[in-house]
């Protein structure tokens, strides 16, 4: 029978300078000893150095020995060090917890408040850190639930960063380690700054009839197949010019581009999947070199709309069926899938991806996503993947390289 295991906690801290690491791991391979779990921050010239380590629980001259080591190089280099033991109950407790990422744009203010927040519900913040981000500073917390009830949780959170005004994400550790391959935008108001349906009907001179249903439809108060059905009835006589001069001048979204050769840059497959239609969904995608574009098909005749939908209509379910569908063909799991959606119809697609952003969205579509994003642009959700800004600058070098080939 294996011999039973216990768990060390070694806190380190004090004034930082090099080789601290290799004293502290010397000592660790002198006694044969694991490291189960380590984190290690400096925050300008103070070190916090965290180590979990396994020990045999049967020999206890073992574990004092390593103890005491650990002390006398603390002491050596003048540092502090600290011990807690957890019993093999506690260990096994420990690897098996569910931690979740919660990261914010708040500033000092966002923290204050969601660290309320997380007080109250009793969910442990076991590490902080903070990133600068696009000359803004961005805080991941590592959060231990220890019981909460993690769906309240995220829409309190939720609530406070709407109420204050900054962009926040929260994910499970799990899904947030598993690197992401596959992202979908919706098109409206998510990759271009408009709703496209809106733009047609003031070419036919319905804008007012169409943006009233539109506005019901995106709040879920209407079946979006059937106000699809009627809006686009509204729009029969549309010529394909008109059509083209609405796409020859479609405004992308803020921070669209750079976000889009990044991710090409890191070598993701990227789509559009949308309840609008194929004319615009085809054209974005050949502008920005997307993988895939899948969208709602127009019916035409002689040149103009005949107001009808050709084919299935991509719905709510429709749209969260193609990633899935797309995500299963590639051999690429969920938990690798990135869905950015702002309306109620985006709710099925956010919530099966391992990363669901609600992106400008209206307020009932944060209960099925992971982040909220918007306030502070789409390229907060680089972050959100591990993203720094140096990877960015040489993702958009290299695209001007090849531009100049």
């Amino acid at each position: 029978m294996a011999a039973e295991k216990h768990l060390l906690m070694v806190t380190v801290s004090g004034q930082d300078r090099p080789g601290i690491t290799a004293a502290f791991t010397r000592v660790l391979l002198e006694h044969k000893v694991e490291i189960k779990d380590i984190e290690q921050a400096s925050l300008k010239d103070l070190l916090g150095l965290y180590l979990l380590l396994e020990l045999d629980a049967a020999s206890q001259g073992g574990q004092d020995s390593v103890i005491k080591d650990l002390l006398f190089e603390g002491n050596r280099l003048g540092l502090t060090v600290n011990f807690r033991l957890y019993t093999p109950r506690e260990a096994n407790g420990h690897n098996h917890r569910n931690l979740y990422l919660l990261t914010h744009f708040g500033g000092t203010a966002g923290l204050a408040a969601l660290s309320r927040v997380l007080g109250e519900e009793g969910v442990n913040i076991e590490m902080i850190r903070a990133i600068d981000h696009a000359g803004s500073l961005a805080m991941e917390l590592l959060l231990d639930p220890d019981g909460a009830e993690m769906g309240r949780v995220k829409k309190r959170l939720m609530l406070t960063s709407r109420e204050l005004g900054f962009d926040l994400a929260l994910q499970s550790q799990s899904a947030h380690r598993k690197n992401k391959r596959l992202i979908f935008f919706d098109l409206d108001s998510t990759l271009v700054d408009l709703e496209i349906i809106d733009e047609m009907a003031k070419k036919k001179g319905v804008g007012r009839e169409v943006a009233r249903i539109t506005e019901k439809a995106m709040r879920g108060e209407f079946d979006f197949e059937e106000s699809l059905i009627q809006r686009v009835a509204l729009l029969k006589g549309l010529s394909l010019a008109e059509l083209a001069e609405i796409r020859d001048n479609l405004v992308l979204s803020p921070g669209v581009e750079e976000v889009i050769t990044t991710l090409k840059w890191l070598g993701l497959e990227l789509g559009v999947v949308t309840g609008g239609f194929d004319f615009f969904a085809q054209a974005v995608k050949e502008r920005l070199g997307l993988h895939h574009a899948h969208a709602n098909r127009l019916e035409v005749r002689a040149g103009k709309l005949t107001g009808r939908v050709a084919g299935e209509i991509i719905d709510a379910a429709g749209k969260a069926r193609i990633i899935s569908q797309v995500a299963c063909r590639r051999g690429i799991l969920m938990d690798q899938v990135v869905a950015v959606g702002d309306g109620a119809n985006d709710a099925l697609m956010l919530g099966q991806a391992g990363l669901g952003i609600a992106f400008n969205a209206k307020r009932r579509l944060h209960d099925a996503a992971h982040a909220s994003l918007g306030r502070g642009g789409l390229t907060n959700l680089l972050h959100l993947l591990g993203v720094n800004e140096a990877d960015i600058d040489e993702a958009v070098a290299t695209q001007g390289q090849q531009d100049c080939l």
